[in-house]
């Protein structure tokens, strides 16, 4: 909703804060105590397009203003050595699976040694077994049964110390296989991030980065923003206390001074931004607003609370927070207060409406 009519919070200097009078009495009047922010327009689920790779921008496919889908082309970087890098991956992996490859060279020379230590493993089988026939008749000599014995033992061991050989070649060729794929798999994703995509639907507010410009990993190329907008606040440390979700907001746009409009606290940020020395708060406007610009600066008063026909005076009227002067004395007069704003403070002791203040000149 607009509010043609300004708030207290709003008012410019006042009468009295630019002539202040001799002498004037408390009066009844609407006062509002508020919590100030000041910020800009951004659409609810905005984000910022980073660069996840390095390389020169090659095309751009949007410009600001544009509507884009989830998933939609945005940029194209141009990065030749991450090119490279993917041949030569996908060389490695042919590499490794020619090597891991039945009839490879290594595998094939292997099971030709293991085929010729298993004949070899038959044939001192049978002169073992021969031996071991004849040494009981006393055929041949103890010392030729010991080394037919020793001989087919020999070439079993030979025979499985290859077969093993070949078990751990395989495992070995067909690892490197694996690392191989998994470096190709790592080197297309990297050769990717350089088709920069939207992540989701939206309307690109600004592009930060045109063809030719070099980006590096990080980098913001374009802001995005979806969702309805809203504001978001810049609050005072001191007064971050004082803000509730569901607080009415009362804001003023920049670009609209005469205009007011209704917004409610959505969203409180749970930690301090140590860049602009204050807390973030988001505020979501009550009803839409039409041409709502992204990044438009504005100022926003979150009310604490309003009081109706509450007695004040001039703020300017208020000695040390807590003392006025009152005509025909001339000792300073203690008061409590209430609400303060910058024209108006709240009355809550020591004063009536039949006192008059004087101010000393």
């Amino acid at each position: 909703m607009k509010y043609h009519k300004l708030l207290l919070i709003f008012f410019s200097a006042y009468l009295y804060g630019c002539s202040h009078q001799p002498e004037l009495s408390p009066e009844r009047r609407d006062i509002v105590d508020a919590v100030f922010g000041s910020g800009h327009i951004e659409n609810k689920d905005q984000y910022t397009v980073m660069a996840n790779t390095e390389g020169f921008v090659k095309s751009a496919f949007v410009i600001e203003g544009d509507t884009v889908t989830s998933g939609q082309r945005l940029f194209q970087l141009d990065n030749r050595v991450q090119q490279t890098q993917v041949n030569n991956a996908a060389q490695n992996l042919d590499f490794a699976l020619n090597n891991a490859a039945q009839n490879s060279p290594q595998i094939t020379q292997l099971e030709a040694q293991i085929a010729q230590a298993r004949q070899k493993t038959q044939v001192d089988s049978a002169n073992y077994a021969r031996y071991s026939r004849l040494v009981k008749t006393q055929a041949v000599s103890i010392a030729d049964y010991d080394n037919a014995r020793l001989n087919y033992q020999n070439s079993g061991t030979s025979l499985k110390v290859l077969q093993k050989n070949l078990s751990d070649l395989k495992h070995t060729l067909n690892l490197n296989v694996a690392n191989a794929r998994a470096n190709l798999d790592i080197q297309k994703t990297n050769n990717s991030y350089q088709m920069i995509i939207s992540q989701a639907s939206g309307v690109v507010m600004n592009v930060n980065k045109k063809a030719g410009d070099y980006v590096k990993k990080g980098d913001a190329i374009a802001i995005l923003g979806t969702g309805q907008p809203i504001a978001k606040l810049d609050i005072a440390e001191g007064d971050i206390d004082r803000v509730k979700l569901g607080q009415r907001t009362i804001i003023s746009l920049n670009s609209r001074p005469d205009e007011r409009y209704e917004a409610t606290i959505t969203k409180i940020y749970p930690s301090f931004n140590t860049t602009d020395q204050s807390f973030i708060v988001e505020a979501t406007f009550k009803n839409n607003v039409k041409n709502m610009l992204n990044g438009t600066q504005l100022q926003a008063n979150l009310i604490v609370q309003t009081k109706k026909q509450a007695l004040v005076i001039p703020s300017y009227c208020l000695l040390n927070d807590h003392f006025v002067m009152l005509k025909g004395s001339n000792e300073k007069k203690r008061v409590t207060v209430g609400i303060r704003t910058m024209e108006w403070t709240e009355i809550t002791g020591g004063l009536n409406e039949h006192d008059v203040i004087t101010f000393p000149q």
